[in-house]
């Protein structure tokens, strides 16, 4: 089967992380949570891609907040962490990429980028819930997250993640969508991009 990779990003509490997970089962791709290997580099840790765990919830935290800190100081996290991934992306032949960059980095062939948005309040909402914050206080840890990484993705690559959609093969709006009607409607589309049968693939799991 030849090289397939999914290359995934979108705004805070879109649904990437779900998403990435139900696309990961239903076509047997081995996930990459950017936000964990992130962590990895900087507790100095062994990259262990089993142990990159997702982020949901980890950026709005304390630790999360101090670790965008430095990340504004100092360019060494996301420079490593995007250079593990263009690694990674190279060796991987089956793997789908929770990460905010990598659909403007990897030039390869046989990826599919998709990019996932909401309106603020749904998104503000939907971690409120899931965190059991206040949606006010998510909104602002989320407009905070946001302008820290377009400012990064600015200096380092001169890249504008606020208005720039050209990388993508799918921009999908979530705010009338449940989970399962956006896994459904990208499953479609991926099918058709890669020409994959009708019938879901029903592999063992990584």
């Amino acid at each position: 089967m030849k090289k397939m990779l999914i290359l995934l990003s979108g705004t805070p509490g879109s649904g990437k992380s779900t998403l990435t997970e139900k696309l990961a089962e239903e076509f047997n791709l081995k996930r990459i949570f950017a936000s964990g290997i992130m962590r990895q580099i900087k507790e100095e840790a062994k990259l262990d891609i089993e142990k990159a765990e997702k982020g949901t919830g980890f950026w709005e935290s304390k630790l999360g907040k101090k670790l965008t800190e430095e990340r504004l100081k100092d360019s060494y996290y996301d420079l490593e962490l995007d250079k593990r991934l263009l690694e990674i992306a190279e060796k991987e032949e089956r793997a789908i990429f929770d990460s905010r960059m990598m659909a403007w980095l990897y030039k390869g062939k046989h990826a599919f980028r998709i990019w996932l948005d909401a309106s603020e309040d749904v998104r503000a909402e939907r971690i409120a819930k899931r965190d059991r914050l206040a949606v006010e206080e998510v909104k602002k840890a989320m407009r905070e997250r946001f302008e820290a990484d377009a400012r990064i993705y600015k200096k380092l690559y001169n890249v504008d993640i606020r208005n720039d959609r050209s990388p993508f093969d799918l921009v999908l709006k979530t705010d009338n969508l449940n989970e399962q009607e956006v896994f459904e409607i990208v499953s479609l589309i991926i099918r058709r991009f890669f020409d994959i049968e009708k019938q879901p693939l029903k592999t063992k799991s990584l």
